[in-house]
């Protein structure tokens, strides 16, 4: 057994050992040793403001309980400083390659066949809102002829949003595309966090689905086989002996539309956890049950926007060229939790799950900055009982429990109507 997997089991049994030895004391402060959400975090780090600041090739945003350094104006995030580590990601990445938004896209004179990828590098920066209980950064790039196949023909606006006492931050992004610029397809979008390989091994997407996980170099020619796709590699001489003979894919830990709301990796040393919350899919495309990359190793962590993925090219998004169009993806959260000396370290995952149910809970945010994401006071809502009546079956109506309901655009499959703001808007009948 590896070293760093020998660490983690020998910090969960002497967790598992301490819990009952200390229950009684346990039972009358169950989150002592815990540091996550605004609900347990101390009143000494709540009592801190958020403060912003600017240097000539970085940002800084701190709230004294993190840290998340970002490149400007290019808006990738390089580093997460939190709970004693100076970075959570992998800083042997270079800076662009950290933390960062990207697209797929096709249109002309894109020659590759499964099209070019845009990081999205920004060109300027704007502070959009900066006091002590939140500050909110943009990080833009205004499209022109002259970047023309170069890039997306798209206008951007990268956000991050820090609040105080929150031990997290979010970012969602405004994608613009003007009238009579040129057309294009969207393949794919989504946010990326690459973290620092050498401390999280441990990813959980699910209660049923979680393991410690191998390194990156265990896919490397010398150490495995790509199998019939780049993707599958046959573990032949890994780093950790007892990963021989597994094939690593990534898309093995692929998750539906309705099932991402919360994933993530584990640090045993120190005990922290990073984890990506959605909550919300009212900005993803193809309904609940489209399925989505989650994580994989690396250690890497997505938030998938949108993916052609399992669906094919029915569900590109396909921008004409005299279309104007414009969507915002997000807001996504990204959450640290940590526990004390002592902790069990897989109740971090459980953490995980109710900080998730809080952001669900919120939704929508009433602290976005931007005019284009529409607050609950500018939302509908639709309510009543969906019947089916179908007389091969019975002569009385049916309830149709547990159906989805979705809006959509006039002649337009609701399954692509995420092409329009706001749309679709699920909701499951129970």
């Amino acid at each position: 057994m590896g070293s760093g997997k020998i660490l983690f089991a020998l910090l969960t049994l002497f967790s598992q050992f301490m819990a009952a030895f200390s229950n009684s004391q346990q039972n009358e402060n169950p989150s002592v040793d815990f540091h996550g959400g605004e609900n347990r975090t101390g009143s000494s780090l709540l009592s801190e403001g958020v403060q912003l600041r600017i240097e000539k090739d970085y940002v800084v945003l701190d709230n004294g309980i993190l840290q998340v350094t970002l490149s400007n104006p290019g808006g990738h995030v390089t580093g997460i400083q939190y709970n004693g580590l100076e970075n959570l990601l992998e800083a042997d990445n270079g800076e662009s390659d950290r933390g960062y938004w990207d697209v797929v896209w096709s249109g002309e004179g894109v020659t590759r066949k499964k099209g070019r990828l845009d990081r999205l590098e920004g060109t300027n920066l704007t502070v959009v809102v900066e006091t002590e209980e939140k500050v909110e950064i943009s990080f833009t790039r205004m499209w022109n002829s002259s970047l023309q196949a170069k890039v997306v023909p798209l206008n951007f606006d990268k956000r991050y949003v820090m609040l105080r006492g929150s031990s997290g931050f979010y970012t969602y992004a405004i994608y613009e595309h003007l009238k009579d610029w040129p057309a294009f397809d969207l393949d794919n979008t989504r946010i990326v966090f690459k973290l620092a390989k050498q401390k999280f091994r441990y990813m959980a997407i699910a209660d049923n689905r979680q393991r410690y996980m191998p390194l990156p170099e265990d896919r490397s020619p010398e150490r495995g086989k790509t199998l019939a796709y780049p993707e599958a590699v046959l573990l032949v001489n890994p780093v950790e002996p007892e990963f021989k003979g597994e094939v690593d894919d990534k898309y093995l830990y692929s998750c539906e539309s309705q099932d991402i709301g919360v994933h993530g990796w584990i640090s045993a040393d120190p005990r922290v956890g990073f984890w990506q919350i959605t909550p919300s899919n009212e900005f993803r495309t193809g309904g609940p049950l489209k399925q989505f990359l989650t994580s994989h190793v690396g250690p890497t962590t997505l938030t998938v926007m949108h993916s052609t993925h399992y669906a094919g090219a029915n569900i590109t998004m396909k921008i004409g060229p005299d279309e104007p169009w414009k969507k915002v993806y997000g807001p996504a959260f990204a959450y640290l939790n940590s526990l004390s000396d002592g902790g069990d370290p897989l109740s971090l995952w459980d953490d995980a799950k109710k900080q998730m149910v809080n952001e669900v809970h919120m939704w929508p945010y009433d602290f976005i900055a931007s005019e284009d994401f529409p607050p609950a006071k500018q939302r509908g809502s639709v309510g009543g009982r969906l019947l089916v009546l179908d007389r091969y079956v019975s002569n009385a109506t049916i309830s149709a429990e547990g159906s989805y309901v979705g809006s959509g655009s006039p002649r337009r499959s609701w399954l692509l109507a995420v092409r329009i703001q706001g749309l679709p808007i699920l909701d499951q009948n129970r």
